[in-house]
């Protein structure tokens, strides 16, 4: 009940906010080119723009801007030529984006891939571990980067206030793993749900089993004879080697199980896994009802504002030039001002000879031309 209210509650608030960010597209610009030119007439050039390219040779060019530039980032490796920050960020999207396809929505991407996915099997439990180790690993040199460099790198609180959800999401996920690893109460849940013909002994047998190869850690800590164990082995194969592999190949979240060993009986006892199960599943629907609202909406803005900029050419309708302004301009998450090694920022100084740093681009709307912001050239529009 609390996971569908908060998960449509998500949904509802992520789609006022993507209506709200879109719907300036189009009705926004930003001092260049023709004014006051009709929102159905830029949709209809963006979507003219876009048919063509998708029906021509432009195509090719299109798959090398989503291979290159939006799946390995290759755009923040050209413009920044710091190799560091390019390995963050693609830390930080490709575990976010990969978790989100192949773990948040595997029931309809992963299934189609492979119907036989169960989430208890290799390779998906080493590669959940891996997008998420991604995604940590990402966070953890964003959070150093801005610690080393506080001095020229602007962190806002709602930078953190996202850094923290993603950061919540990956630590609750490993935290969540570890322990169902590790628990009693949901052993004995999978055998009312699948081993219904079990006897009293054959459970027994393959408690014992799940104890020395699978990190289970009982109520009563004890020492099963190795008969016991083959036995439960046996009952393993027939039974639960169709759904359940070793944990061992979890690289992130079997370690974090044998570290909290020691009280692992405990938090089973007092329901550990259903609060953490909470605290992953109420951060991640958090995330997504604040994605439109902060700087992660770059994660959307950015890919279409270069999606748009290789479909514009060297010749574009005024309509298509402004829309694709207010895109380029939502794709900059702090208009150039986050720190000083920015390119966006570096540029935009320059085109306008000026050196000290200036309000996001947001604030300039209608009164400055791209030019003078510093935006990228775009044919088709007016100095």
């Amino acid at each position: 009940m609390i996971y569908d209210v908060a998960l449509y509650a998500g949904l509802i608030i992520l789609a006022i906010g993507l209506v709200h960010r879109i719907d300036r597209w189009f009705l926004l610009h930003v001092g260049t080119g023709e004014r006051d030119l009709p929102a159905g007439r830029r949709a209809l050039a963006g979507l003219k723009g876009l048919l063509g390219t998708l029906f021509s040779m432009k195509i090719l060019g299109l798959l090398k801007v989503l291979i290159v530039d939006l799946l390995f980032q290759g755009r923040i490796l050209r413009d920044r030529k710091d190799p560091l920050v390019w390995f963050m960020h693609l830390c930080i999207f490709s575990g976010f984006i990969l978790l989100l396809l192949f773990h948040a929505l595997a029931e309809y991407v992963t299934v189609a891939i492979d119907p036989a996915y169960q989430s208890t099997l290799s390779p998906f439990l080493f590669l959940r571990n891996l997008f998420g180790f991604l995604l940590l690993v990402g966070l953890v040199l964003a959070a150093v980067r801005r610690l080393a460099w506080r001095d020229r790198i602007r962190t806002t609180a709602g930078d953190l206030v996202g850094l923290g959800i993603l950061a919540v999401i990956a630590l609750s996920g490993f935290c969540l793993e570890g322990l169902k690893i590790t628990s009693h109460s949901e052993f004995i849940s999978m055998v009312g749900d699948f081993g219904i013909d079990l006897s009293v002994d054959e459970i027994r047998n393959l408690q014992a089993y799940w104890v020395a190869e699978y990190g289970l850690v009982p109520p009563q800590a004890g020492t099963a004879d190795k008969a016991a164990v083959a036995h439960g082995r046996a009952v393993y194969e027939d039974s639960c080697r169709m759904c359940h592999d070793r944990p061992q190949s979890a690289f992130v979240s079997y370690p974090v199980s044998r570290l909290i060993q020691p009280v692992a009986a405990p938090l089973d006892q007092a329901g550990g896994a259903t609060v953490l199960w909470h605290v992953h599943v109420l951060s991640c629907c958090i995330g997504l009802a604040y994605l439109a609202f902060s700087r992660m909406f770059h994660v959307i803005g950015t890919p279409v504002s270069l999606i748009l900029a290789e479909v514009a050419g060297k010749e574009q309708d005024p309509a298509a030039a402004a829309t694709r302004q207010m895109i380029e301009l939502d794709g900059c998450s702090h208009g150039g001002t986050c720190h000083e090694g920015c390119p966006v920022r570096i540029r935009r100084l320059e085109r306008i000879d000026q050196t000290e740093a200036y309000e996001p681009m947001f604030v300039y709307l209608g009164q400055k031309s791209a030019r003078d912001l510093g935006s990228r050239e775009v044919s088709g529009t007016n100095p």
